[in-house]
């Protein structure tokens, strides 16, 4: 048994994985809300977003695990056991580095990757239900209408030959309140502003938060793996025998 100042190093390995337990659980919390989220605008994003969310999720779930594989160690003071925790929660320490970049990265493509979706997905608004569902519930919850502008829609067929835009573009939403405003001009009723920029800015913000919560929680598995370490470098000269 391990005993000065490594049985602390013992009990401070032990606070240490309650901590990457509970950021294990932040990291799946953040990957299920941004998936929450963004599940009604996956037709603007395209899958990166998604896979971000689900990757930051699963390493959620790893980081649970190498947790209680630390735990044993500690608690039966195996050298093997804390040695492999060490080389795990580093593993997985590469792993959320790499989503942090790749976060960050994706967020200076962002603006490009939601302008193609955008409007790709406008063109198709008649002819896809999840599409048509996704555009309603932004411009609604959004209050918002069309891509840029609300002209944008005149690149849709449905709409180009009414001069219309869908009644979710309304304020005061009633059946056929977009019908012909736009060759009217009667825009005192039609949300003013493009959806593609309050899109951005959301993603923005949810790709920021994606990188912080990985990047802080790889800092706190340093410490875990050097803590590691230290302990396993003590059990193993405990125990092996003097010559």
């Amino acid at each position: 048994m391990v005993s000065g100042g490594m049985t602390f190093v013992k009990y401070l390995l032990f606070v240490f994985n309650l901590i990457i337990f509970i950021a294990g659980l932040v990291l799946i919390g953040v990957g299920v809300t941004v998936q929450t989220v963004f599940k009604s605008y996956f037709a603007f994003f395209g899958n990166e977003v998604n896979s971000a969310a689900v990757f930051l999720i699963v390493i959620g779930f790893i980081v649970i695990v190498v947790s209680f594989f630390g735990c044993c160690g500690a608690y039966k003071e195996n050298h093997c056991m804390i040695v492999t925790f060490a080389v795990l929660l580093g593993a997985v320490f590469i792993l959320e580095v790499s989503a942090a970049i790749a976060a960050f990265l994706l967020r200076t493509d962002v603006e490009q990757l939601i302008g193609e979706h955008v409007y790709k997905s406008l063109v198709t608004y008649s002819n896809d239900e999840s599409v048509k569902n996704a555009w309603d519930e932004a411009q609604q919850l959004l209050k918002c209408c069309g891509a840029g502008n609300i002209t944008d829609w005149l690149s849709n067929p449905a709409f180009s030959n009414t001069s219309s835009v869908p009644d979710t573009c309304c304020i005061e939403m009633t059946g056929d309140c977009g019908k012909g405003v736009i060759k009217t001009e009667n825009f005192a009723n039609i949300y003013p502003d493009g959806c593609t920029g309050v899109l951005l800015s959301l993603a923005k913000d949810k790709v920021y938060v994606i990188g912080g919560v990985a990047i802080a929680v790889a800092i706190i598995q340093i410490f875990g793996v050097i803590i590691a370490c230290c302990l396993a470098g003590a059990i193993r000269k405990e125990y092996t025998p003097l010559q």
